[in-house]
């Protein structure tokens, strides 16, 4: 199996795992460190994270609907996943995505990054990064930066961003902020910053502050206005 870790590019590590794990010999600390797997390794701030990631997309709600067709519906998640990759219709992919991310499929976790990856059909790619978020496993982390940081699209980098936002995991601070400071795309933006009030980090209000008085955009002054006062709440909240 590929290595799931990404390298300092943002990027997918093409090495092979190791001894039957998920990363390779050269991520594997680095990578149980980053997304939490040991709870004594990780920083005391992402303890709390780690702790409630007990299942997979536990705390994560998903009420979106749609008429899949029976053939696709009942079919078995294997079978699913080999139309994610190999259905000439595209349609046919999305709903494919659609479906894995309704079971919240651990199983297509690689399906779905290549998917991510390497789908020719934006809405696609954009499926299947919302249901990475979905399956909500602490290794999803890495296919969402990476997609976040390099998918052409500004819809797939605002469905990575918010998936982000809603696993909770503070490891995603930094990278959110980096994209947020190159980012173009408004919309693409305000879910930055959105995210970055759902993650409640103290470290990035003066950002948030800075960015409220110079942003043209109102509604990017007004999400980092929201931003704000959710940080400001949360950090109340932890207070008491």
């Amino acid at each position: 199996m590929q290595c799931r870790a990404l390298t300092s590019e943002r990027k997918r590590c093409t090495a092979e795992s190791s001894n039957g794990g998920e990363y390779c010999t050269a991520h594997r600390d680095e990578m149980e460190r980053l997304i939490g797997k040991r709870a004594d390794a990780a920083p005391s701030r992402w303890r709390s994270w780690w702790a409630r990631i007990v299942s997979p997309g536990v705390g994560i709600p998903d009420g979106a609907k749609y008429d899949v067709p029976g053939w696709l519906k009942d079919a078995p998640t294997p079978q699913v996943i080999q139309h994610l990759q190999t259905h000439s219709d595209s349609m046919a992919r999305w709903m494919s995505a659609f479906v894995l991310r309704k079971r919240r499929a651990a199983e297509a976790f690689d399906a779905l990054w290549r998917t991510r990856q390497t789908d020719g059909i934006r809405f696609v790619r954009q499926q299947s990064a919302v249901a990475l978020g979905k399956i909500g496993v602490p290794a999803v982390y890495a296919p969402l930066v990476e997609g976040l940081h390099h998918d052409p699209d500004p819809g797939v980098r605002e469905a990575c961003v918010i998936a982000l936002g809603n696993l909770g995991n503070p490891t995603a601070v930094d990278e959110i902020v980096r994209a947020l400071e190159r980012e173009e795309n408004v919309f693409a933006r305000w879910d930055c910053i959105v995210a970055l009030g759902q993650l409640a980090d103290q470290r990035v209000e003066k950002l948030l502050r800075r960015l409220e008085a110079e942003e043209i955009a109102q509604v990017l002054r007004e999400a980092c206005r929201d931003a704000l006062a959710e940080i400001r709440q949360r950090e109340g909240q932890n207070s008491n």
